[in-house]
């Protein structure tokens, strides 16, 4: 089963263009009142005792409060600007890759490492388990300095990504 992003039925983000009280239409189309939250933003990691500890990497759940926005990022692979691919058939060194760059593209966007909630893995079915244990290596490293960690989505194995010779794809979700 995938985790799914909850569903904010009222309140808080500033839904709309802040006229109305808050009514839609249940299709996205409806008017906020246009106020956010006042508290600060906190993420609250929720341990699973009956799962394996994978803390290093992700937390099996979170807790998202006083949001003021999201932001989703469609998955990243190891290309640079013109879709050439960057250690072509080389996992550990994609995910490298990835996250050497990542840091500047959520700069770049309003965003820190911090304000990661959620990752979604998506690995080709040529990764070896020991290239999926030093990919969760980096991602361990990568994640080091951040107090509480992301929520991980379902870990996909695919026959093939979109550009030949990409083996890895990170999606990711942030929010502040």
């Amino acid at each position: 089963m995938s985790i799914t992003a909850p569903q904010i039925v009222s309140g808080g983000w500033g839904h709309g263009n802040g006229n109305g009280n808050g009514h839609g239409n249940g299709h996205g189309n409806g008017h906020g009142n246009g106020n956010h939250n006042s508290g600060d933003f906190k993420k609250i990691a929720v341990p699973n005792p009956a799962a394996p500890d994978f803390g290093a990497v992700f937390n099996w759940g979170l807790k998202l409060r006083n949001i003021d926005e999201l932001f989703l990022i469609a998955g990243h692979g190891a290309h640079d600007s013109t879709g050439q691919i960057q250690h072509p058939n080389d996992a550990v060194g994609q995910t490298q890759y990835i996250l050497d760059n990542f840091d500047e593209y959520l700069d770049d966007a309003g965003y820190e490492r911090k304000d990661i909630v959620r990752i979604e893995f998506t690995l080709t079915s040529d990764v070896t388990d020991s290239e999926f244990n030093a990919i969760l290596g980096l991602f361990a490293d990568y994640f080091a300095p951040v107090n509480i960690k992301p929520a991980a989505g379902t870990l996909r194995f695919v026959d093939a990504l979109a550009i030949p010779g990409m083996l890895v794809e990170y999606e990711i979700w942030c929010a502040k």
